[in-house]
């Protein structure tokens, strides 16, 4: 229950209209799903306007509603209150409400690439010990994460979350809100370059996580990445290193073998003991994941048991390398979430590897968000497909073209117009045995190719 003072004191808002109500059930920025008693947020995007649905919400139920516009301050009973940005009132609530609950440990997870899947395992490890809350879907944002929050209540002990960012200043502003007493980069990658510029631009945003970290909040720190490691140089906190190929890692991994399509076996080391781990899934660089998430987990006292348990039952998240078999008995990896330059060639080494005696074949979408490198990174993109040995190479998007000039012509490549074109494609080509990667941008949707597939 969000009391009608704590919602005043936290958002800084002037009540303008109605007086009758002292609580909320809860807080919703929908009106098609609000339930009754709950405060509505009237946020305002690029396409939409939540102050033209403030008054179906209230008569949904809504027990007041959060605004900007004065127009609609008008005394009709409903209660109502003002603020300047009403995203930032959310925000701002969303902090307060976190704070309610001091003894709870809060982990915040950003990088260019495996956020949601070290999310996931670490809320696999951490919830053997603890209730533990965690965001889900695209709720890893300046609207999605206060919504996670506000489900916090006296019975979780923990939260692992996610913050996803495409400029300067979002993450400064989600940590925030989420007060995270663990903080985590998986990785500096070339994503969303057109905001950030270029490589040392993604450094400075994700950095913006640790900034005002001291004492004993804890940076889990990718030792194999120099730019994080040069982030933790400037951070003055406990930190908790991990690591493959750095030789001083407190978390590390050695003796990693892929088992098929089934999963990853290796020895991890960690608090001074060696132990084996098995994760399901493909992905080589989902033991950094792993890495990853288990110093999270050490942060917040979990031990050995407990990390090979949750590592153990870990499940890959939806469209993320997903070994899906067609009826026509080739297999597809649906990697069909989002994509950046690294993450591809990540997915197109998975391909080759495991590719068996089959054929390889990637259908990939345009990479989004990267601005005047798009034409280049696509055609670096196709070159690296060449040196990789794909067999075929099946291009959606703006950028397919350039893709395929840089596969050049000793590559089969194929240009096609619509999701239903590639998967056309990919059937008539694609025989038992061989092996199939689906990947792009979230833009793209790429698992529309998948769904005819399979």
């Amino acid at each position: 229950m969000l009391g009608l003072d704590f919602i005043l004191n936290s958002t800084k808002g002037k009540l303008v209209s109605g007086r009758g109500r002292s609580g909320f059930s809860g807080v919703s920025t929908d009106s098609r799903n609000i339930s009754s008693g709950e405060i509505f947020f009237a946020l305002k995007g690029d396409n939409y306007d939540g102050h033209e649905y403030v008054d179906e919400a209230l008569k949904k139920g809504a027990g007041g509603a959060v605004i900007e516009d004065g127009s609609l301050a008008h005394n009709n009973g409903k209660l109502l209150i003002r603020v300047p940005s009403t995203l930032k009132a959310l925000g701002d609530l969303a902090s307060g409400w976190r704070k309610s609950f001091p003894e709870l440990r809060l982990a915040a997870i950003t990088g260019s690439n495996g956020k949601t899947t070290t999310k996931e395992m670490a809320w696999s490890i951490v919830s053997r010990r603890f209730k533990t809350l965690r965001n889900t879907g695209n709720f890893n944002n300046l609207v999605g994460l206060p919504l996670t929050l506000f489900r916090l209540d006296e019975s979780y002990k923990a939260a692992v979350v996610e913050l996803g960012m495409n400029d300067f200043g979002e993450i400064k502003r989600l940590a925030e809100i989420a007060l995270p007493d663990t903080g985590a980069i998986t990785n500096i990658g070339r994503a969303h370059l057109e905001k950030l510029g270029g490589i040392e631009g993604v450094a400075r945003a994700k950095g913006e996580l640790v900034e005002g970290f001291s004492g004993e909040r804890v940076f889990v720190v990718n030792a194999d990445d120099p730019r994080i490691a040069e982030i933790a140089r400037k951070t003055e906190c406990r930190k908790i290193t991990y690591g493959i190929k750095s030789g001083e890692a407190a978390v590390t991994a050695r003796n990693i073998r892929q088992d098929g399509f089934s999963g990853i076996n290796f020895r991890m080391t960690a608090q001074g003991e060696e132990f084996p781990v098995h994760i399901k899934g493909i992905g080589m660089h989902n033991v950094m994941n792993a890495l990853c998430a288990s110093g999270i987990a050490i942060s917040f006292g979990c031990g050995k048991d407990e990390i090979t348990e949750g590592l153990g039952g870990f499940t890959i998240p939806h469209m993320r390398l997903e070994v899906v078999e067609s009826p026509a008995g080739f297999r597809v990896i649906n990697d069909t979430y989002n994509a950046n330059p690294d993450s591809m060639r990540s997915a197109v080494n998975e391909l080759m590897s495991l590719r068996g005696k089959g054929r390889a074949i990637a259908v990939l979408g345009d990479m989004l968000e990267l601005g005047e490198k798009s034409v280049s990174e696509h055609f670096g993109l196709g070159e690296y497909l060449l040196a990789s040995g794909v067999d075929y190479v099946i291009a959606f998007g703006n950028f397919g073209r350039a893709v395929l000039e840089g596969a050049g012509s000793k590559t089969n490549g194929l240009y096609a117009g619509s999701h239903e074109e590639a998967a056309g494609t990919v059937k008539e080509i694609a025989r038992p045995g061989d092996l199939v990667l689906v990947k792009g941008s979230r833009g793209m949707r790429m698992e529309e190719v998948t769904k005819r597939l399979v």
